[in-house]
């Protein structure tokens, strides 16, 4: 999408940085946190945006943002559905994780309203979300274990 991916690295990176300090504040402590390795307010208000109505009332504004926000949630079920299947990454289709969005028991922990909502704040279709998801995932299958 022509955006600076040194930085969606680092804000992909770092988005959780609070996490596993500070579960209970997730997305409350990262700004103090990043200020100590002085990020700028930009890179801060990109971090946090990815809690927005979950744990966070800073919202998603730029392209980028829009995208941490969606696909947070959405790679969880992706990785879920990946899990049950022999071959994991490899010919994973929308349909077939489609068909799980459907199961609430199905990775309750994913909230899909959060990936609905990021999707109709990004204007891209659904499908089109899932499969670049897919897609990014599958090419990076080795790192993420599956």
């Amino acid at each position: 999408y022509g955006y600076d991916s040194e930085y969606w690295s680092l804000v992909g990176l770092l988005h959780d940085i609070d996490w596993g300090m500070f579960p209970e504040e997730h997305c409350k402590k990262a700004p103090e946190l990043l200020q100590e390795i002085n990020a700028d307010e930009q890179f801060i208000h990109s971090v946090c945006s990815h809690g927005w109505g979950i744990c966070s009332t800073v919202e998603p504004e730029h392209f980028m943002e829009k995208v941490l926000y969606t696909i947070d949630e959405l790679t969880g079920l992706i990785y879920a559905t990946a899990l049950m299947r022999p071959e994991k990454m490899r010919g994973l289709s929308i349909k077939s994780v489609k068909k799980k969005w459907t199961s609430k028991t199905f990775a309750a922990g994913v909230n899909r309203e959060i990936i609905v909502k990021g999707a109709e704040k990004l204007g891209i279709e659904m499908n089109r979300i899932i499969e670049l998801t897919i897609e990014a995932m599958a090419s990076n299958s080795e790192k993420i274990g599956l």
